[in-house]
């Protein structure tokens, strides 16, 4: 044969073991990804952590916030549990307290029972005045009168 036609067909040959060589790599290796930038990385693990911190800051609110609301009832309880009752307190207990005369003592088992503390004053059993300086010292633990 020809020199030039072997030289051609071994030209293909080589341009055909190579064409395949590269079209299987392309079929075998995956596309490599996008990798993300240092500066991405830093941003969403600076913006991971700034996330967290707030959600503990959140937690530790909602902690302190439910302690006081617990420390508030156990005060209010406290206070309703050395408070005077007004339905049950006898006349001598009422002159106990700041204001309270005979006469007004009289007047406050007179008028029982009381559904509020309040209704001292709605009931004009009391003047304001006098409320105002023994409500923190009182209670009206409603009975209902069957």
């Amino acid at each position: 044969m020809n020199k030039n036609i072997v030289k051609t067909m071994i030209a293909l040959a080589i341009g055909m073991v190579l064409a395949v060589r590269s079209f299987a790599q392309d079929k075998v290796a995956p596309a490599p990804e996008k990798v993300p930038s240092q500066a991405a990385q830093d941003k969403d693990a600076k913006a991971l952590r700034l996330e967290r911190k707030r959600a503990i800051e959140a937690a530790k609110a909602a902690k302190a916030k439910a302690r006081s609301q617990e420390k508030q009832r156990a005060a209010k309880a406290a206070a309703e549990a050395k408070s005077l009752d007004l339905n049950r307190a006898s006349k001598a207990e009422l002159k106990k307290l700041p204001g309270i005369t005979d006469a007004l003592a009289d007047a406050v088992i007179a008028h029982r029972p009381y559904r509020s503390k309040a209704d001292l004053v709605t009931k004009s059993v009391l003047p304001m005045g006098v409320y105002q300086g023994l409500h923190d010292q009182v209670a009206a633990k409603y009975i209902s009168s069957k």
